[in-house]
């Protein structure tokens, strides 16, 4: 039997006792059925009062690691260790990891397993959901760069188009009090802050890019195609250095049809206006773009308590 006690740890001495005797029962140390010493003998060996090795023996048995027999002893119960054994692995794997970050810190174990317990006792402090209300002009972008900031923030995050925010600021002002703040992309920055009028509500603009497949397949064409693409499209192509290709504006199929580009970038609801110009030669990219990390983060920082 290897048991250690510090009594200068934080941590009980009774807590230590019971984590290293329920730890050698979950890791199969000690097989269901094995005979532990009494209450005397194993106080006497470790030095400590027997109330507090009676103590967590007690404790154990109502958690059904133990199984105390009148007359004949303690044994370890074979229920418990069945039950725990199969999700013990992943914990320790946490456990190992907190470690050695806690080693790089220049932690003590001790001081590990102190906060470790302290923290299951008391629990994590509570926080108050924070919601988000995202705002966008298009309903297609709306929903996909709704959904792809609401799968990157720890935080509710609402949806809404610009003209409902419009009625919504005007009829009952006092809803917007829910969220911690507004995002919306760039282009809409200052029109959502003239709607929220007077509001404390901080608004974070976003950045939007192409994807990469888009950026991959401009960077594909012959030198000299062209290519019809919006204004937050050319300035990401333009970043990634993509200058052998010729960029056209793309302000409606009219202007397309006299650039006559090789291939269009637009939106998904652009792409059902320009059917006629893909079936007339273009090829139709679809790309609704996505967010920006920085400005994730930047919201991300802005919810912290």
């Amino acid at each position: 039997m290897k048991l250690r006690l510090n009594r200068k740890a934080p941590l009980p001495v009774h807590a230590q006792l019971k984590a290293q005797l329920a730890h050698l029962i979950e890791t199969g140390r000690w097989a269901a059925g094995t005979r532990l010493p009494t209450v005397r003998q194993l106080a006497g060996t470790l030095r400590i009062n027997r109330n507090t090795v009676s103590k967590v023996f007690g404790e154990l048995e109502r958690e059904r690691y133990l199984s105390c027999e009148r007359g004949r002893g303690t044994f370890v119960s074979p229920r418990k260790r069945e039950r725990k054994r199969a999700g013990l692995g992943p914990l320790l794997a946490t456990i190992d990891e907190a470690t050695r970050a806690a080693r790089r810190l220049g932690l003590a174990p001790a001081a590990v397993a102190a906060a470790v317990y302290a923290r299951a006792l008391s629990g994590p402090p509570a926080r108050r959901r924070r919601s988000v209300l995202f705002v966008e002009c298009c309903r297609s972008r709306l929903q996909h760069l709704g959904r792809e900031l609401a799968g990157a923030l720890p935080a509710r995050v609402e949806s809404l188009l610009l003209e409902d925010l419009r009625r919504l600021a005007r009829r009952s002002p006092r809803a917007l009090r829910r969220y911690a703040l507004v995002a919306t992309t760039f282009c809409h920055v200052n029109e959502v802050k003239r709607l929220l009028g007077g509001s404390a509500l901080d608004v974070v603009g976003l950045l939007t890019a192409p994807r990469q497949e888009t950026l991959m397949r401009l960077a594909a064409l012959p030198r000299g195609a062209r290519v019809a693409v919006t204004e937050g499209v050319r300035l990401a192509v333009g970043s990634a250095g993509l200058t052998h290709v010729r960029l056209l504006r793309s302000p409606g199929a009219r202007a397309l049809r006299r650039g006559k580009p090789a291939v269009v970038v637009c939106s998904s609801r652009a792409a059902r206006k320009l059917t006629l110009v893909a079936g007339r030669g273009a090829e139709v990219v679809v790309d609704d773009g996505r967010l920006d990390r920085a400005g994730i983060e930047t919201i991300r920082r802005r919810l912290e308590p």
